[in-house]
């Protein structure tokens, strides 16, 4: 049966800053696509989430280029020395805005941070405003009392990746194509046949790979792939 596509505007960008240059969508985040339509006529409180890379970032920046009304805020970017500076610059950005989405970093945060998430959303809930919290940890325990509170009384979205191969073959030859690269078909079956079939395991041997291949000048085949892969070195 063939997909039906989110009704979401994700316009293609030739210079993305991410190496996913274009979304695939696949069975795993459907549910999410559509909650993430629901919330851009609802408004409301969101944390997205999942259990390893997916591609968060990736299509919340897509989703922000394609409606003004969002603000995007990438908390990786423009550290401060304190929260309120933090959550200082976070508004500067947002203020303006209808819609405001924070992609948190995946893992433990800052103190910094994680105070300046937890301020966000207290502005967000006294301004009105529809925030979107994105953030992966795996110990949500150990986070900051006041921030892990306010996530857990938040409506949990999760996205996973993709677990049929030729999803994920649609996602290399994505990747592979931000990075300018046309890798043979015979490299992506080696990737498959020799990595474990995990999104954030596969997008670490392309970067490997592309290393190796800039490192020493050559092109890579399937074979001299596998040799890379299994740690071979360079003759």
């Amino acid at each position: 049966m063939k997909q039906q596509q989110l009704p979401l505007c994700l316009p293609q960008e030739k210079n993305a800053d991410s190496l996913l240059s274009s979304w695939v969508s696949h069975a795993q985040v459907e549910v999410a696509f559509g909650r993430l339509a629901l919330w851009l006529v609802q408004g409301g409180l969101l944390w997205l989430t999942s259990t390893d890379v997916a591609g968060k970032s990736h299509l919340l920046r897509k989703l922000s280029v394609s409606h003004p009304q969002i603000a995007y805020i990438d908390a990786s970017l423009h550290l401060q020395t304190s929260s309120v500076r933090q959550l200082k610059v976070w508004l500067e950005t947002a203020e303006h805005h209808a819609f405001w989405i924070l992609d948190l970093p995946a893992g433990k945060l800052s103190p910094n941070v994680a105070y300046a998430a937890f301020h966000l959303i207290e502005r967000a809930k006294t301004l009105n405003r529809a925030l979107l919290i994105s953030w992966r940890d795996e110990n949500l325990a150990e986070t900051l009392p006041e921030l892990s509170s306010r996530l857990l009384m938040m409506e949990a979205l999760k996205m996973a990746e993709p677990d049929k191969d030729e999803d994920l073959q649609q996602i290399l030859q994505s990747v592979l194509k931000g990075m300018q690269w046309e890798m043979k078909e015979s490299v992506i079956k080696a990737l498959l046949l020799h990595v474990p079939r995990r999104l954030s395991d596969l997008l670490e041997a392309v970067l490997k790979l592309d290393q190796y291949s800039r490192q020493y000048a050559v092109k890579i085949n399937g074979a001299l792939a596998v040799k890379v892969l299994l740690g071979e070195q360079h003759d």
